[in-house]
């Protein structure tokens, strides 16, 4: 059983990763701007931080969420569970690092660039995004009845899997030419990475907020 000050923190997580999602949409497609090349020497520090937050909220999440929805009973999303914190987890290290480097604060010498060891984050990581996504969209199932997650949480949650999903399958099979994926991929992570997923978050927010 989940304890009050375990729920009190995870809703405090889970609001922040719709925080952090907004804040993200702002600074990549705002301030760097979708053609931006590379890591930004202007607003790169800015990025890793608020990068930085939403993972490690989202590490939060993963987490208490085990208690919540009573993974623990549910051995195929405990193990997704664990995967997804593992893997989110290395976001969270690696999130500032380009800008530690960039900053002289943390050098590699001359062997990477900035712009490389955000690449590696991403070439590292990308697992994290088909097991993550498919952790989201069991939970979103299991819960649909809107007893602890409430139904539009859950929908949202639904949503923002199946759209994660196909866009990932889409890069790991080659099967969009460089135009489309310069026009539509970046609406469909707008959908599914800034107004779905945040939905289930704030979704998950009531649910521990029902524990405290």
């Amino acid at each position: 059983m989940i304890s009050t000050a375990e729920a009190r923190l995870g809703r405090t997580m889970s609001i922040w990763v719709v925080i952090t999602a907004i804040l993200g949409l702002v600074v990549g497609f705002v301030l760097i701007g979708p053609d931006g090349d590379g890591y930004s020497e202007q607003w790169g520090l800015l990025n890793g931080v608020v990068n930085f937050a939403s993972n490690f909220a989202q590490v939060a999440m993963l987490i208490f969420a085990i208690k919540l929805f009573n993974i623990d009973d549910n051995p195929l999303l405990k193990l997704l569970s664990y995967i997804s914190i593992v893997g989110v987890s290395i976001s969270v290290i690696m999130s500032i690092s380009p800008a530690a480097h960039a900053a002289g604060g943390w050098t590699t010498g001359s062997s990477f660039s900035p712009t490389q060891i955000g690449d590696m984050e991403g070439a590292v990581t990308y697992g994290t995004w088909f097991v993550f996504p498919v952790w989201v969209l069991l939970v979103s199932l299991k819960e649909r009845g809107g007893n602890l997650l409430p139904s539009w949480g859950s929908m949202a949650g639904i949503g923002a899997s199946a759209l994660i999903l196909v866009v990932n399958f889409v890069f790991l099979l080659n099967l969009l030419d460089d135009n489309l994926i310069e026009t539509v991929i970046p609406f469909i992570w707008i959908i599914g990475g800034v107004i779905l997923f945040p939905t289930f978050a704030f979704g998950v927010s009531k649910a521990f907020e029902s524990k405290i």
